[in-house]
């Protein structure tokens, strides 16, 4: 499994039974446990990923589907819904919506559903040769900086007070830890080593 897939999750109702539960993958921890967000209705026959994730084991997952690019509203229909003109809106495949009821439209042209991921993430986009090079610490040499590493230090130190916290610092630590790994790489063929939790107060 890998980030961005969608699962079918066996899920508990709370009731004694049990039913199919729709879900994101967004990470792994480090006990093995998934972070997904699911996928819940969100009025009417609207349905929505949920803000906030949530840690479930990975033996509840029952079925994987993995988006690839031309085939994203494929495999969201195999996965049971249909993504809309809406952004993270979807409606559920097998629904009869009323006529009354209105809905946003379905997408059905692959075109429509990656134009719209390209022209929000185009901007955003690193070269390859640029993403991959080893992570340097900058000098303070401006409020920035500064401030970005004083934010680094104060999170060290941070206690959690709630359980919402508590999951928030786990789930910072856990993405931390895997870039970290991958640029130890990195830095170890260029035969350097960077301590990335404790940035240098020195000008």
């Amino acid at each position: 499994m890998k980030t961005g897939d969608l699962l079918h999750v066996k899920g508990d109702n709370g009731d004694g039974t049990v039913s199919t539960w729709y879900a994101e993958l967004s990470g792994i921890d480090e006990n093995g446990n998934l972070e997904v967000f699911f996928l819940r209705k969100k009025y009417d026959y609207i349905w929505a990923f949920s803000d906030d994730w949530d840690t479930i084991p990975a033996e509840s997952v029952e079925a994987i589907f993995t988006p690839v690019t031309g085939q994203y509203i494929k495999i969201y229909k195999e996965f049971g819904f249909s993504p809309t003109e809406v952004e993270n809106q979807f409606l559920k495949v097998g629904d009869k919506i009323p006529k009354h009821v209105v809905v946003p439209m379905p997408l059905d042209n692959e075109s429509d559903f990656e134009d719209d991921s390209d022209s929000d993430m185009g901007d955003f986009i690193v070269p390859d040769d640029v993403a991959n090079e080893p992570f340097t610490l900058a000098p303070e040499t401006s409020d920035f900086v500064r401030e970005t590493h004083q934010a680094v230090r104060d999170f060290n130190q941070w206690v959690p007070k709630t359980q919402v916290e508590e999951k928030v610092k786990v789930f910072m630590e856990n993405m931390s830890d895997k870039y970290q790994k991958q640029d130890d790489e990195r830095q170890f063929a260029a035969g350097k080593v960077v301590d990335y939790t404790n940035p240098s107060k020195a000008e």
